[in-house]
């Protein structure tokens, strides 16, 4: 069984863990990836760039030429319709299963199932589903009855008896397949990895607020939270770096920093084994001087860190379900400035209830406690979150937007509320404060005081400039401090549009049975 996975826009992780699995189980993969240039649904958006380096007729060719016995779809919310359309062009032309999973199919996995193009839906973690309905595929038997998987029959739309636990033991899974990828990302790169699955915590604005409540029924064991060994984490590092030559590294745990013991073994030895600059995520309730000092010691360029709100306590827990306090925020940040780290920090406007002085404050606050840099992000309603079915329940978001947000047209705040003379204030106040936001850490201390968001936001162009400002402001931090996510970000793009990349989907497609086998380093664990 020949399965092709259809990406867009950044290496994905989960993809590969699915690849390899599937391989360690005798199937063959292969990769169509469109690296959505200028449209890549998270940071770049310019619409007439887009248009003149869009591959989705490359994207269908590639597809056809591989001829795949399956068809594997692993989808955001604001990459749904994307993949729908090529599954829809795909099938125009020759019949192949297809499988949607991830976190959109996961949240709404009857809805999907309403589409014509869709066959199955994977709910939940999808590595041992996606080999068995490869299985069954290949051995003539129904697919219906597997765990996780969302069926048809005569139209009629098939749940799963049960939805499995989440894999305990991390260590058992192979390493993900970074062949599939190695094609859409420029030599010398940074190398992404997870050490662990899963977060404690359930902001009511995060995926993990309805993920790790998926298995349900007739499961018992609910481990959400997971983490491999040092040893494991050590020996994929060791195999990639042999075999990529990677420049840095990138941890995409939700939360790093989660476990000091953990940390006090693996990173003296990542210094010592590996030795190239990392990046993680981290949070206010897992940091401190100790922790910082070891992560700057052993070779950290730099963390990110989610503010999102400086509201008072009990709203950030009532409405947001957020943990931290201001003392945390604080102590995170000067944890920070003594080990001479570089921490970016987000922040989201738009959210339900929350104060005008709550603003008011955040920007005193960021005035005397800046981090080196502060994304600014309106609120987005998410299918399957606790905050968009408080904001259906309360009457703010209709029927027929919950119906769009099902379908993967995103959500914002200000889509929302810009209808009313009050909804446009507020929007008008809010960017204001996103432009400010944004341009205090490229400020000097003394003039920061002085920013006024009521100026702001009346200034003509202010927030594309606000944005440059924060871009420049990444690129002085990479020059002068080592930070290097700009630098990846801009190497990415040349990669495509000048390099080796730039006939990802032009050149002639591998033998349809080979995909991205050879040379592949995804060893199954004993």
């Amino acid at each position: 069984m020949h399965i092709t996975f259809v990406t867009l826009g950044m290496e994905l992780l989960g993809v590969e863990y699915l690849s390899s699995y599937a391989k360690a189980h005798g199937h063959s993969t292969s990769l169509a990836h469109n690296p959505a240039l200028f449209n890549d649904r998270f940071q770049m958006q310019v619409p007439w760039a887009a248009k003149l380096f869009d591959q989705d007729d490359l994207i269908v060719q590639r597809i056809l030429e591989l001829n795949p016995d399956l068809l594997a779809f692993s989808c955001l919310t604001n990459v749904f319709q994307w993949s729908l359309e090529i599954a829809r062009r795909v099938r125009k032309q020759r019949h192949v299963p297809t499988i949607f999973g991830g976190v959109h199919p996961s949240a709404v996995p009857e809805y999907v199932m309403g589409y014509e193009e869709v066959d199955f839906v994977c709910e939940g973690e999808g590595e041992v589903p996606l080999v068995e309905v490869a299985n069954a595929l290949q051995e003539g038997r129904e697919v219906a009855g597997i765990a996780n998987i969302w069926t048809k029959k005569d139209g009629a739309i098939r749940k799963p008896e049960y939805v499995s636990r989440f894999l305990t033991d991390l260590n058992a899974l192979p390493f993900p397949d970074k062949e599939l990828f190695a094609p859409t990302i420029p030599e010398k790169y940074v190398y992404r990895m997870m050490t662990g699955r899963g977060c404690p915590y359930r902001c009511t604005f995060c995926f993990n607020n309805f993920f790790a409540s998926l298995p349900t029924e007739k499961v018992t064991n609910k481990q959400y939270v997971r983490r491999r060994s040092v040893e494991n984490c050590l020996e994929e590092l060791r195999q990639g770096k042999e075999r990529y030559n990677f420049s840095s590294v990138e941890f995409h745990d939700d939360i790093f920093t989660m476990d000091k013991k953990w940390l006090r073994e693996f990173l003296p030895r990542f210094k010592a084994e590996i030795g190239v600059p990392w990046i993680c995520e981290t949070h206010a309730k897992f940091m401190d001087d100790e922790l910082a000092q070891l992560m700057k010691e052993t070779g950290c360029a730099g963390a990110k860190m989610g503010i999102q709100s400086l509201e008072r306590q009990e709203y950030k827990r009532g409405v947001l379900k957020r943990v931290e306090n201001e003392q945390d925020i604080i102590k995170t940040f000067e944890a920070f400035k003594k080990a001479q780290l570089q921490l970016d920090a987000d922040h989201i406007l738009g959210l339900p209830d929350e104060s005008d002085e709550a603003l008011d404050y955040a920007l005193e606050f960021y005035c005397k406690h800046t981090p080196s840099r502060l994304a600014t992000f309106f609120l987005t309603y998410f299918p399957g979150l606790e905050i968009t079915d408080r904001a259906h329940a309360a009457g703010d978001i209709s029927d027929e937007e919950l119906d769009e947000i099902k379908q993967g047209k995103l959500l914002w705040y200000h889509q929302v509320h810009s209808s009313s003379k009050k909804g446009r204030s507020q929007l008008r106040r809010n960017a204001g404060f996103m432009i400010a936001f944004q341009i205090l850490p490229a400020l000097p201390r003394p003039l920061r005081r002085f920013v006024n968001p009521k100026v702001l936001a009346r200034v003509p162009m202010m927030v594309p400039m606000s944005r440059l400002i924060m871009a420049s402001k990444m690129m002085a931090d990479w020059v002068l401090d080592g930070n290097f996510g700009a630098l990846m970000y801009l190497r990415l793009y040349a990669h495509h549009i000048v390099g080796r990349g730039r006939n990802l989907n032009r050149s002639q497609a591998e033998s349809p049975r080979q995909g991205s086998r050879a040379g592949a380093k995804s060893r199954v664990a004993p």
